[in-house]
């Protein structure tokens, strides 16, 4: 008799037992029509499965219920021929069992009609074992399920929400998160589909009258804060809605605004030199000054948030990268391949003729920053 090739066992995520599941491997050699599977506690050594399949597909398929939820095993696999050779037992691969974990939006049911431009999404994860989360995206997609945005992959199981900006009104989007635990068990919430429906004031009405027949009277509603500022000289211009100032003027905001333990400030800005600190504000814990640039590092170029906690915990600095700019058509839709892939600028150059978006937040005494385009399309200056 001929002794076949060892097969060798696929590395194997986490799987609920509680459902049938299939054990892929590879192995070359002659056809093979059975194989079989052992698979030790890896706790006692004990054998707890021994048992042959009749296929010639490369995979051994556990039936439901022949493991317990939280707990790991070792399977070796061995191939057999028509003609009775056999193989050796694999190299043993280690696995674990878990129950499927719940994995959901807390505040988005399906096809619900939100009420802003804005929303924060809370996502939900449990699992019954206590298998821990190690990464998770949310991810935003047109009416068509085309992508519109992500949040990148975050690891803070702590905060897990997420706020998606420039929904437009009277349209429709889905939301939709995945995850790894730290075994590989993939999860997903699957396509939310929600509807946006908000009130839009015009920013070009400084007071909305409104006739309030109950009690004979007229109400007028402001769509205008009043935020107070100071400027140091004159050189300055304002164009296209934009201000452009000189690198010796600085702009300050000193009133009309209050900033609480919890905040989100969204920075936007093109045209920004290089190391230079061209945002700073005054940090609520410690009065100090935390301030934004723009690094060089290798062939990307990163926001830099610069967070000095004083003398006992020193300087601390968040990077987040700036990404390349999508590319859209005339109308301003992005563009994407035939596989609904987002196109990007081609070049490794610093895009700042891009209106980028820093957005800082602080939230359960932690800082984080994103960096992101307001939009796809170059402004010149003509």
């Amino acid at each position: 008799m001929a002794i076949l090739n060892t097969p060798m066992i696929h590395p194997i995520n986490a799987f609920d037992p509680r459902y049938h599941h299939s054990v892929p491997f590879t192995y070359t050699g002659n056809q093979t029509v059975r194989n079989r599977a052992v698979v030790l506690d890896n706790e006692t050594y004990q054998t707890i499965y021994d048992a042959e399949q009749d296929r010639m597909r490369l995979d051994h398929v556990f039936p439901a219920d022949t493991f317990t939820p939280g707990k790991s095993y070792q399977i070796q696999i061995q191939v057999f021929d028509a003609y009775g050779n056999a193989s050796a037992l694999s190299a043993p691969v280690l696995f674990y069992c878990y129950t499927t974990p719940e994995f959901h939006f807390e505040n988005i049911p399906n096809d619900t009609i939100i009420h802003t431009a804005n929303p924060e999404i809370d996502l939900f994860y449990f699992q019954k074992e206590k298998e821990p989360l190690q990464d998770f995206q949310f991810f935003l997609y047109n009416y068509d399920k085309s992508p519109a945005a992500s949040s990148g992959h975050k690891y803070d199981t702590s905060d897990m929400s997420h706020t998606f900006y420039g929904l437009k009104n009277e349209s429709e989007y889905y939301v939709r998160a995945t995850g790894t635990t730290a075994h590989g068990f993939s999860l997903d919430t699957g396509y939310i589909k929600l509807s946006v429906q908000y009130f839009l004031m015009p920013a070009n009405v400084l007071f909305e009258v409104k006739n309030q027949p109950e009690d004979g009277s007229i109400s007028l509603e402001s769509g205008v804060i009043d935020i107070g500022y100071e400027i140091d000289n004159d050189n300055y211009t304002i164009k296209n809605s934009e201000l452009i100032i000189g690198s010796d003027n600085t702009l300050t905001y000193n009133a009309g605004f209050t900033i609480t333990d919890e905040f989100k400030v969204f920075v936007k800005a093109r045209k920004i030199p290089l190391q230079a600190a061209f945002f700073k504000m005054r940090c609520p814990e410690t009065g100090n000054y935390l301030d934004l640039h723009i690094e060089k590092l290798g062939k990307a170029f990163y926001g830099v948030l610069h967070i000095p906690y004083g003398e006992t915990l020193g300087n601390y600095h968040i990077f987040a990268e700036l990404p390349q700019p999508f590319l859209s058509d005339s109308q301003g839709f992005l563009l994407t391949d035939t596989e609904n892939n987002l196109l990007m600028a081609a070049g490794t150059d610093y895009p700042d003729l891009y209106t980028a978006v820093f957005e800082i937040s602080f939230k359960k005494g932690l800082y984080d920053l994103r960096v992101y385009y307001e939009a796809n399309t170059t402004i010149e200056d003509t």
